[in-house]
């Protein structure tokens, strides 16, 4: 009964009763691939939230340095200028001392030459930790400004 021309009903039937429940089964399975898909994009994000949060803090730290540091970039131009300051006396003194060791030489006076070249030697000591300071004026952030800031003008009244 259930034929029309040699067709049966019966399979058209099972199909048109399962066809829903396939078509739902389809959606339930895209449905956990979506939801797969957006945790696992969630769990990258909350890693790169927390790198990004771990950046934060190290900078964070470097800020509070770089403040330090700008407090101390008066001093550091200061010091960097010390070479100039401690040089030019540095050189009447060894200037002198060359006189002082040819008036010991020339007067046959021992105790006189040793006592220049251990001047010498201390006045040779002191350049070499000039030469040290004067380092600091090749670091940029200690260079001196060529525009005459309110920080330079500051500088100068303290000196």
């Amino acid at each position: 009964m259930g034929c029309i021309m040699g067709v049966s009903f019966f399979p058209m039937l099972v199909i048109a009763e399962v066809l829903p429940w396939m078509f739902l089964a389809l959606l339930v399975f895209i449905g956990m691939l979506i939801l797969i898909f957006y945790s696992m994009k969630i769990k990258s994000q909350q890693e790169q939230i927390h790198e990004l949060r771990k950046k934060n803090e190290e900078y964070q730290a470097q800020l509070s340095n770089l403040s330090e540091l700008e407090l101390l970039k008066p001093e550091l131009r200061k010091i960097a200028r010390l070479d100039h300051d401690v040089n030019t006396p540095l050189c009447v003194i060894t200037m002198s001392l060359g006189r002082a060791k040819k008036l010991a030489i020339d007067s046959g006076d021992d105790m006189l030459l040793g006592n220049v070249e251990d001047i010498m030697r201390a006045v040779s000591r002191i350049g070499e930790i000039m030469e040290a300071v004067r380092v600091l004026k090749t670091i940029p952030i200690i260079k001196e400004q060529p525009n005459n800031t309110a920080e330079n003008k500051q500088e100068n009244r303290d000196e």
